[in-house]
């Protein structure tokens, strides 16, 4: 599993009902990198996200969905992050955790990649990425894209 995300240098993912900043690349190198596999995302995230989402399988956590899995709009809901993780490894394709804070901090244990977006800037916000431990990790790969750096973590 590959987490992917964007942050702030100060780690906010998010302000009331989507990200405090404007950075179309960076959204678009998020669509072109989960292009085909499968999402595990928060509801909330969904429900900003979803319409432009390009995965091929896109699994949403919801405390609030019915007994079983049902399905939301083209994607399907799962009640926990472990029975999101079971249907999303059901499809065979690479498997993305693509947020928000909750399903991130369930998730970064389990992971042994991180693609991260961090965006140039101070920006306000209520919502933010998981403190994670950076010595379990190696930076793999860091490209500077003007607005914002991506940089792709390898767990050691």
């Amino acid at each position: 599993m590959i987490i992917i995300g964007a942050m702030t240098v100060d780690g906010v993912i998010g302000s009331g009902d989507g990200m405090p900043w404007d950075v179309p690349d960076e959204y678009a190198h998020f669509l072109r990198l989960v292009d085909g596999e499968t999402i595990v995302i928060g509801r909330r995230s969904y429900e900003i996200f979803g319409e432009s989402l390009t995965s091929a399988h896109t699994v949403v956590v919801s405390r609030s969905a019915p007994a079983g899995t049902a399905t939301l709009g083209r994607a399907v809901i799962a009640p926990s992050v472990d029975e999101a993780l079971q249907v999303a490894e059901s499809f065979g394709r690479t498997v993305f955790s693509a947020g928000g804070a909750s399903v991130y901090a369930q998730t970064i244990p389990l992971a042994d990649t991180m693609y991260l977006s961090y965006i140039k800037g101070h920006y306000a916000g209520d919502a933010y990425f998981p403190a994670f431990d950076e010595r379990e990790w190696r930076v793999g790969r860091r490209e500077d894209h003007g607005a914002w750096e991506f940089v792709v973590y390898l767990r050691k």
